[in-house]
């Protein structure tokens, strides 16, 4: 995802402040993408700050903005924690995902040009061609969901209303913190790996003939196969 702009600064102690605020945002983010802190667990900007090697000032900016997109909690004079997870949690993104998705990929779908479809077909190839992460391997999983992100991206691309395609981003980054719960569980890898690749050909080759009500259906169970993967860890 792109990081977030920040004011432009009219000095150059500003400028360096602003490009270490961005990445405190995005080792935070992949960090709580990833997992490695647990729901609910406090977020020392101490700690972040050893962790990371950055300054108080940016760890705190970057909690504030992940504050906004819902990944940390803000309590009150108390600090930061994790945003809790639950199945109600995912059901509720998984709904609303699959509502303003389809929306979105009919606009696409109609819209669409030779570009738009070209550029699905190597986000596909991105897709296939990159390894699922091994348990515990943090770096490989970023670059996983970067090459998932974007064949879902690149879908919904040509969809003319930016204001949905930005909510659906925050649910999308959402999701993959449920997701990686799967990438991580008990399927074999080369179970995951071939339904993953087949579930998204499918996909593609719909929205590529341009067959809206398919391409819907698919998407639509696409999303919700999450859903049925993980719920039972929150039983």
């Amino acid at each position: 995802m792109a990081l977030p702009q920040l004011a432009s600064p009219s000095r150059s102690g500003d400028a360096s402040k602003a490009t270490l605020s961005e990445q405190a945002f995005e080792f935070l983010e992949n960090d709580l993408l990833a997992g490695v802190f647990q729901p609910g667990e406090k977020l020392r900007p101490q700690a972040l700050q050893e962790r990371y090697g950055l300054g108080i000032s940016p760890i705190r900016e970057a909690l504030m903005l992940l504050s906004c997109d819902g990944l940390v909690t803000v309590e009150g004079q108390r600090g930061f924690r994790v945003s809790e997870m639950s199945a109600e949690d995912l059901l509720d993104i998984v709904e609303t995902r699959k509502t303003i998705e389809t929306e979105l990929l009919t606009d696409a779908i109609e819209h669409g040009d030779e570009d738009w479809g070209a550029e699905i077909s190597a986000a596909f190839y991105r897709l296939v061609h990159t390894p699922l992460p091994q348990l515990g391997d943090i770096e490989a999983g970023t670059r996983w969901e970067r090459a998932h992100r974007r064949f879902h991206s690149a879908l919904l691309a040509a969809a003319r209303s930016n204001w949905l395609r930005r909510i659906d981003e925050q649910l999308v980054r959402h999701s993959e913190r449920y997701r990686r719960m799967r990438i991580a569980g008990t399927v074999p890898q080369e179970v995951l790996a071939r339904n993953i690749v087949e579930e998204h050909q499918e996909l593609m080759e719909a929205v590529l003939r341009r067959d809206v009500r398919r391409s819907c259906e698919l998407l639509s169970a696409h999303i919700e196969e999450t859903a049925q993967a993980i719920s039972p860890l929150f039983e």
